[in-house]
């Protein structure tokens, strides 16, 4: 499986930070011939740790303090099919954050043609794992969130951020 974790800048670009990369593998394939929806998850999930990279929380300080990322609620949203081999990547906007929670909206884009393929909009909570209790996040950790949070907050908001689930009906 590729490496999400390869060559993870430490400054906070302007633009969504691209968090993963690879090509759909056969693994991820249903009995429909496209990507499964789980596997969707399971790439978005690997975004979520590659970000947690890019705010300090590599795996040894996560051990030496004792801290970690708890997902808190996830919305999926599916918009094209994505066959195998096919390469994907995916880019992260900090949307908020606050001194424990990140609201994280990823985007899943095909690599060749950029056609939009999934996004997924996540609320990450920062967690003591002694405790096991919400924690605020420690003062290297807010720093770069911060940092990230002032670059992005420049960027327009996705058109799909806070959306949520209902049937259209029409009006009686």
């Amino acid at each position: 499986m590729p490496n999400p974790f390869a060559e993870v800048p430490q400054t906070a670009p302007r633009e969504m930070i691209t968090l993963f990369e690879s090509p759909v593998l056969p693994a991820w394939i249903d009995y429909n011939g496209h990507m499964n929806d789980a596997y969707y998850v399971v790439a978005f999930s690997q975004a979520i740790d590659a970000f947690m990279l890019h705010i300090g929380l590599d795996e040894a300080f996560r051990a030496e303090h004792s801290v970690s990322i708890y997902t808190l609620q996830s919305m999926v949203t599916y918009l094209k099919e994505v066959a195998e081999a096919e390469p994907i990547v995916i880019r992260g906007q900090l949307l908020e954050s606050d001194n424990k929670k990140l609201r994280l909206f990823l985007t899943m884009y095909h690599a060749d043609n950029h056609d939009e393929l999934a996004t997924m909009e996540t609320l990450l909570l920062h967690m003591d794992m002694k405790a096991r209790r919400a924690a605020p996040f420690l003062a290297k950790t807010q720093a770069l969130v911060d940092e990230i949070q002032a670059a992005h907050s420049v960027l327009e908001i996705p058109r799909k951020a806070g959306a949520g689930i209902a049937l259209k009906r029409p009006s009686s």
